[in-house]
């Protein structure tokens, strides 16, 4: 499940709560990385990781900044 919101200060969250490829994504970051890529390619934004479940959070979290 994910879910998304609009911050004060104009920033937008994009939050995946379970990720269905974890385990493929635990034996090869390039996952990861492809996605954060896909992200800022497809939003034409600045896209960054703020929580990041391979690395122990409980979800991936994203901050997106429109250009």
């Amino acid at each position: 499940m994910a879910d998304s919101w609009r911050e004060q200060d104009g920033t937008f969250m994009l939050v995946e709560y379970h990720c269905s490829i974890c385990a493929a994504a635990s034996a090869c970051a390039g996952f990861c990385r492809s996605e954060l890529e896909t992200f800022r390619t497809a939003l034409g934004a600045d896209v960054e990781r703020s929580e990041h479940i391979l690395l122990g959070a409980r979800r991936c979290a994203y901050r997106i900044t429109p250009r």
